[in-house]
């Protein structure tokens, strides 16, 4: 079987080198459909996570260099007021229910960013109250990586707490923390030796059966944060001999004099011969497979640990 990669995985490489280059040359737009697809998975998404009576897709709009999805609030229209009361309490037990490691907004921009294989710069969730401009939310992302909430409040007259059942909330993934790193470590040799555990002993020589070593972009690296990506891998989180696409992100910083770890790992599966950069049967592991998601990021990051603690 030959080799040769197709035009559009070349494409898709130089974005990986040259991603400023790549993007100002490409059009989100002439990938339209593909986005637009997304959004269904997406609401698969919701409904896994046991969102979907609360929350519902209405939309997706895409820019040239922009891709926006839209959510509302699912069953009958209620009033703004409402809405805004909703989304507040939804955000608010969320947060509380992971210890505000993992904040609502930043949960729901992930999947997104995943599912259309772009960064969190170039995606965005809005929303808002169904035909009316009086209440909405925007989540977006930084140039930095970070996920941001924009709001645009009403004055609330009455409301009240909408009750969430707090399993719900808590059974939710949101990746992992670890407090207890060595302190001699700095942010520095702990972001290091993460890195490198990840490109030379976990990922080192994995890949998919004859076809193709795996692939890495690092090119989103800051001082003490990184979101990497993986991608050409099989029979990693699932053994049924699918594609998949690993995405980590990764967060060292100093707190109460202590050195504190916390990741998110996020990934897609697919089939077919090829790898192609955007295929419309490209799943969430989350969505799907959830158990083993969250049992090999466990393995993972336990072997991180062990890794950090022989480090002197």
């Amino acid at each position: 079987m030959s080799r040769f990669l197709p035009c559009r995985i070349w494409v898709f490489l130089l974005a990986f080198c040259c991603p400023a280059l790549a993007l100002s040359q490409f059009d989100l737009q002439s990938d339209s459909a593909f986005f637009a697809a997304q959004e269904s998975e997406f609401q698969s998404w919701l409904k896994a996570n046991d969102m979907d009576l609360t929350f519902r897709t209405d939309g997706v709009s895409i820019d040239s260099d922009r891709v926006y999805l839209f959510l509302t609030f699912a069953g009958e229209d209620p009033a703004c007021e409402s809405l805004q009361t909703i989304w507040d309490s939804w955000e608010r037990q969320f947060n509380m229910a992971h210890g505000f490691r993992k904040l609502f907004h930043e949960k729901l921009l992930e999947p997104l960013s995943v599912l259309s294989e772009l960064s969190v710069d170039i995606t965005e969730i809005v929303v808002r109250c169904k035909g009316q401009g009086l209440f909405n939310v925007r989540i977006y992302g930084g140039a930095d990586g970070r996920i941001l909430s924009q709001g645009n409040e009403m004055k609330i007259m009455g409301g009240g707490v909408i009750p969430i059942p707090f399993e719900t909330l808590k059974e939710v993934y949101t990746g992992g923390r670890n407090s207890n790193i060595d302190h001699k470590l700095s942010v520095r040799k702990v972001r290091l030796a993460v890195g490198d555990y990840l490109l030379n002993h976990w990922y080192e020589g994995k890949g998919t059966p004859i076809l193709y070593n795996v692939r890495v972009d690092t090119s989103a690296s800051y001082y003490n944060e990184f979101t990497w990506e993986f991608s050409h891998l099989s029979h990693e989180v699932l053994d049924e001999g699918f594609y998949e696409y690993h995405r980590i992100r990764i967060e060292v910083r100093e707190r109460n004099d202590q050195i504190e770890l916390t990741w998110d790992f996020t990934g897609k599966f697919g089939s077919g011969i090829l790898f192609p950069p955007r295929r419309n049967d490209y799943k969430l592991m989350e969505t799907y497979y959830k158990d083993d998601l969250e049992a090999y990021e466990k393995k993972l990051f336990r072997k991180i640990t062990e890794y950090l603690q022989k480090q002197q």
